[in-house]
């Protein structure tokens, strides 16, 4: 009997199954004709002994013929099931891939819709491995799984009603194992399932290890942490094989005892058909047919000990996939949202609270293990946070690591909601306002700059702007210096992340991809922070020029970038501590021009050094 999460499972499929019904039930109404052809086989051999070739049927006229009729019907009938397995087969795996494409194109979009908070705690390995190799185990489930079972049951009612048709006393001396056979096969079920599911969870860990090692192997090689990453890698690996083997184990122990229950099974046909025909109550040719069907009736069993793996895999598999399913993003549409007005007044943070969410609490939003969790914090990271942001104006957030900054971005972007207060631009609440138009409005710079792996002009224009645009913007911050000495110009193909660029290169395309859609309002989170001075210099010359018309937002690292903003909020652990300009906040001698001190004094020491 299906265990209730395999019933969920197939509730949870249903409607991308119900997509491509047409193909599943034309594969569904071929399964009577298979099992047909598969049961009249041993019958036609049966009469085939009983009737031509037989002591008594020596010299009977005609009996060579029919004989050769009956090869001739076996022979067709062979040659039927193989077209109509062939088609079955077909279609199923056809069924199969098209679900596994639905699905995976599914999943796909709504990982693009989930809040920022979900990758910020879930390693992006675990989520590589739900959207591909989770969905390909999938594909077994479909084209394996379900029809396997449906074609089984189908070829099992058929032969137990033939075998009770014949004789039911030789039936009941077939099936007499079966009730027990099926309880071990329960309990085995059950425990193989356990080890899948751990197995799947383990899985997800390994890649998202590897993903991390990966892309983390400059910082590797350089500390030296090969060792170290491979005794931690022998270990989830370690603990893999360990499920795996014992998961190998139950699967032989099947396997073991279903073809022990076989053997049993012929045992007793044949000592009761043998009884039978000594009798002549059972034909040679009835004990022949009997034997066969036993031997197809426990062959599904046989086949299933054998897949059994693959369909555990499948199962743990598909429930990890719902899993992600279930997610709901944190940041939602408002039922009577509307678009991005064009920006007229004032963007304002009034009474802001945020905390990024705890372990428990991510783990309990996301339905994941607090082991999957990589980020823990419930401490307010802004508090009571006020600022009132007019349009034409400049202005600039500084502050130590941690002392929230960034943070200030992501909620005026709505990378997520605030927990005590609002944003609003010019009066709307931003959560009223479409995502999509809102994010559209800003033209941002993050502050981990990243190239997708196509063109430059791709990267600047991501298939919204045209080439003129692109090209515009790249003019306003310089960008055009270097990619026209570039061999491809524009049409110049990036290697991953943009290895093929220096991080300044990077850094300006960053700004074109920004201003493209000509913003009206200007977001800058730590823009220059990581370039050399030639290029901020050439950075800053833009960034005048840009600014002189929009309102900006920026997040300042160096504060030498600044001086020119209209004014500057200096936050220290999540709470506005001072505000001014250049001039007035070091005139204070507070948190600024502290700030500001030690940034001469880092300039200095590096002119030394130099």
């Amino acid at each position: 009997m299906p265990e209730r999460r395999d019933l969920t499972v197939l509730r949870r499929l249903a409607p991308f199954i119900r997509v491509h019904s047409s193909i599943v039930v034309a594969s569904a109404l071929l399964l009577p004709a298979l099992a047909a052809s598969q049961l009249v086989q041993p019958y036609l051999i049966r009469i085939a002994i009983d009737g031509y070739l037989t002591p008594a049927s020596r010299g009977v006229p005609g009996a060579l013929s029919g004989l050769t009729g009956l090869v001739v019907l076996f022979v067709a009938v062979l040659f039927g099931e193989m077209i109509i397995r062939f088609a079955q087969i077909y279609l199923m795996q056809l069924a199969g891939q098209r679900i596994m494409h639905d699905l995976r194109c599914t999943v796909f979009r709504h990982v693009q819709r989930l809040s920022m908070s979900f990758f910020d705690r879930y390693p992006v390995g675990q989520t590589m491995t739900r959207v591909t190799s989770d969905v390909e185990a999938l594909n077994d489930l479909v084209s394996q799984g379900i029809v396997s079972i449906a074609r089984d049951l189908t070829m099992v009612g058929g032969i137990i009603g033939v075998m009770l048709w014949i004789d039911w006393r030789l039936t009941l001396a077939s099936f007499v194992v079966v009730p027990l056979l099926l309880g071990i096969l329960a309990f085995l079920r059950t425990r193989l399932r356990a080890a899948y599911d751990r197995v799947r969870s383990l899985v997800a860990r390994q890649n998202a290890f590897l993903q991390e090692t990966i892309s983390g192997i400059e910082v590797v090689q350089a500390f030296v942490q090969e060792r170290r990453n491979q005794k931690d890698f022998a270990k989830v690996r370690g603990d893999i094989l360990e499920i795996e083997l014992r998961s190998v184990r139950l699967s032989s122990w099947l396997s073991a005892l279903v073809q022990a229950a076989t053997t049993v099974s012929t045992a007793l046909v044949l000592s009761y058909g043998g009884f039978g025909i000594l009798e002549s109550t059972v034909t040679l040719g009835i004990l022949v047919q009997f034997m066969m069907y036993l031997q197809r009736f426990y062959q599904p069993l046989e086949d299933l000990s054998d897949k059994y793996d693959t369909l555990q895999r499948a199962a743990a598999a598909t429930t990890k996939i719902f899993g992600l399913l279930d997610v709901e993003p944190e940041v939602r549409e408002a039922s009577n949202m509307v678009s991005m007005p064009d920006f007229q007044d004032r963007i304002e943070f009034k009474s802001v609270t945020f905390a990024y969410p705890s372990v428990s609490e991510a783990a309990a939003a996301a339905k994941l293990d607090e082991a999957d969790i990589t980020i823990s914090t419930a401490a307010p990271v802004l508090e009571n946070f006020n600022l009132t942001i007019h349009k034409g104006e400049k202005v600039a957030i500084v502050g130590a690591t941690g002392s929230g900054k960034s943070t200030v971005i992501k909620l005026l972007l709505r990378h997520y909601d605030v927990q005590r207060g609002s944003i609003t631009v010019d009066g709307i609440d931003i959560r009223s306002i479409d995502q999509h138009s809102l994010r559209r409005a800003f033209g941002t710079v993050p502050q981990d700059v990243f190239m997708f792996t196509d063109t430059i002009a791709a990267n600047v224009g991501l298939g919204v702007f045209d080439r003129e645009s692109v090209k515009h913007a790249a003019r306003v911050v310089e960008a055009n210096r270097f990619i026209t000495t570039l061999p491809g110009s524009y049409d110049t193909r990036l290697g991953e992340r943009g290895a093929n660029l220096s991080f300044g290169e990077r850094q300006l395309l960053a700004f074109a991809r920004a201003l493209a859609g000509s913003p009206s309002v200007l977001v800058l989170d730590e823009a220059t922070s990581s370039v050399d001075s030639e290029t901020e210099a050439q950075i800053q010359r833009a960034l005048d020029r840009l600014i002189e018309d929009r309102t900006a937002v920026i997040i300042a690292h160096r504060l030498s970038t600044i001086r020119n903003v209209d004014r500057i909020v200096v936050l220290h652990h999540g709470v506005i501590r001072e505000v001014g300009t250049h001039p007035e906040l070091l005139n204070l001698d507070g948190i600024y021009a502290r700030l500001h001190r030690l940034q001469l004094q880092e300039m200095v020491g590096a002119d030394g050094v130099n």
